[in-house]
């Protein structure tokens, strides 16, 4: 990407930003609630990136060493998310019931976990774990297996208290097991189909095989968790747990489940099944934009009936607005950069 291309970014996420503001101003509730959805969106990249890191570290392989041109410097943009997040920790009273209202939940609930300072806690400590085992991953050696290990504990506790967090608590009375099994193969899934589309064309034959099998596998992984959990749930006739799917049946939402099927789980994995689309870079990036699409409408679902259909907007808005600015700093690569000054030198040279 040149220089320009980058600019265009840039400009286009300051221009997505200004409007937000104005958008604020006017109804704070509706633009908070866009940048929210849009943040959970994005997020998935950088994050699902470092668990692509971590494991790649741990397992080792050729696709790893392909695509780390590509994880590393998402990876690498974790701090940036911490600094998107401060606008939904400032508008946490718009954004959730229990925050406005600690009897949204039940007492012990809201004095042991949904409040304002143990959420602002939990996500400032998955932040600075996120960030260190980030730098761990910028040091161009194949030693540390135990600490690659130790922080795919960390990165599995920390997504699944924060995906409740910051998706789940926006209707308390809603309670998921998976979900944050679910999230956390979601975000796999965003990064590998963000590194297939900026990846370069020169990847070789065994690592476009590996891509397409990796994408392949994480989709019928996502695929058949958020299946059974809508197995259990439904069958279970629990009314508080019936009701959060009754609601998304109604229309836009009902679009948006079956948009998020299609493009995110049923269409691409059918094209994975062949092995000449898993070969062919061209085909994987066609399948790769599908499933940035339909994690899109998935987020959307998620999210969006809680708000209304204007949030959609600011989550465009949104999604312009960080996306901008995290393909721009990724194809600069300058956050690895700066990571990579920080390595230790004896590490460099190992």
């Amino acid at each position: 990407m040149t220089a320009r291309r980058r600019a265009s970014f840039l400009v286009a996420a300051i221009a997505a930003a200004t409007a937000l503001v104005v958008i604020a101003i006017i109804a704070p509730r509706r633009a908070a609630a866009g940048w929210l959805i849009g943040f959970v969106y994005v997020s998935a990249i950088p994050l699902g990136s470092l668990a692509l890191l971590l494991i790649h570290r741990l397992t080792g392989g050729h696709w790893g060493d392909s695509l780390r041109p590509v994880l590393m410097p998402a990876a690498a943009c974790i701090p940036l998310l911490a600094l998107a997040f401060v606008p939904v920790l400032i508008a946490m009273p718009t954004l959730f019931s229990w925050a406005a209202d600690a009897s949204a939940v039940k007492p012990d609930v809201a004095h042991l976990y949904l409040n304002m300072p143990l959420f602002t806690l939990r996500t400032f400590i998955a932040f600075i774990g996120w960030t260190v085992l980030a730098m761990a991953m910028a040091r161009p050696v194949r030693a540390g297996t135990l600490w690659a290990a130790f922080g795919l504990l960390f990165y599995s506790v920390a997504i699944s208290l924060t995906s409740i967090d910051w998706v789940v608590s926006t209707e308390p009375t809603f309670v998921s097991t998976s979900f944050g099994a679910g999230f956390a193969v979601m975000q796999l899934l965003a990064a590998l189909s963000f590194a297939a589309m900026l990846g370069p064309p020169t990847l070789d034959l065994k690592a476009r095989r590996d891509l397409g099998g990796l994408m392949l596998a994480v989709a019928l992984g996502l695929t058949y968790i958020d299946f059974m959990a809508l197995l259990v749930i439904w069958y279970g006739d629990l009314p508080d747990k019936v009701d959060w799917f009754v609601k998304r049946t109604l229309l836009p939402w009902r679009w948006f489940a079956i948009g998020a099927f299609v493009l995110g789980s049923a269409a691409p994995i059918l094209l994975l099944f062949l092995a000449r689309v898993r070969a062919n870079f061209t085909a994987l990036r066609v399948v790769a934009a599908s499933f940035l699409y339909g994690l899109a409408l998935y987020d959307a679902y998620l999210l969006a009936p809680v708000y209304g259909a204007w949030s959609l907007l600011t989550a465009a808005l949104a999604v312009v607005a960080m996306g901008g600015v995290l393909i721009a700093c990724i194809d600069a690569n300058w956050p690895a950069t700066l990571f990579a000054r920080w390595t230790p030198r004896e590490a460099a040279h190992g």
